[in-house]
């Protein structure tokens, strides 16, 4: 079967790759174009801004632009000093946003990196009220299809949707366990990817170069 996938409007805010603290990246987008900076050290460790953008996405799931390098700007408690462009083609930037806060980034060098919005005043909230036992389209759609987010656990996934997964569809390998949320009688489905022990959701890949984080599928919206 092929699989629809659904995408969402990336989410505005700070995004970094958890096992890479000390670096981050604020993405905004805004009528379909985006801005972004990232703020990290260069090779001597001193730390740096790069900027890109605004710059119209390519789609609603893809942005490509060109890092530009600042520099000799205002200081905390000196008066004010317009910055100057020391590097205004520093290279590329790709980012393929796989949900509302997953991403891949492709650095100038070729090298893709995970990222993820970044969380700091806990998670949201899942949906409360009944959980039923078997799925319509009003739990399975596009919104609560990208509320699922990596790290969830199967509770977690069945209070968002707000029915529980088909047990008997249940697949299991030594690499992950699959588990679906049919709507019966139709082709509508929602499946997710968590990890051997079924208990948490995660990303297939791992995040391994090259790769957009995959743990999520659907058809049928």
């Amino acid at each position: 079967m092929t699989s629809a996938y659904a995408h969402a409007t990336p989410e505005s805010g700070w995004w970094w790759n958890e096992a890479e603290g000390g670096r981050g990246y604020t993405i905004e987008v805004q009528n379909g174009v985006m801005f972004m900076s990232g703020y990290m050290y260069d090779d001597s460790g001193k730390p740096v801004w790069y900027v890109s953008g605004p710059t119209a996405m390519q789609n609603s799931t893809t942005y490509k632009g060109t890092w530009l390098q600042y520099g000799g700007g205002q200081t905390l408690n000196g008066p004010y000093r317009s910055p100057t462009v020391t590097n205004s083609n520093v290279g590329n930037v790709t980012v393929t946003f796989s949900s509302a806060t997953t991403a891949t980034m492709t650095l100038p060098s070729g090298v893709t990196i995970p990222l993820t919005r970044y969380s700091f005043g806990g998670t949201t909230p899942t949906p409360t009220g009944p959980v039923a036992a078997i799925c319509t389209t009003a739990n399975i759609n596009t919104q609560r299809y990208n509320a699922i987010a990596i790290g969830m656990t199967p509770d977690q996934v069945n209070a968002t949707l707000g029915c529980k997964y088909d047990t008997s569809r249940t697949q299991r390998n030594n690499l992950f366990t699959t588990y679906i949320w049919p709507v019966p009688g139709t082709f509508t489905y929602l499946g997710v990817y968590f990890d051997t022990a079924g208990t948490k959701v995660i990303d297939v890949f791992n995040g391994a170069p090259g790769t957009t984080p995959s743990y999520k599928f659907s058809m049928g919206f």
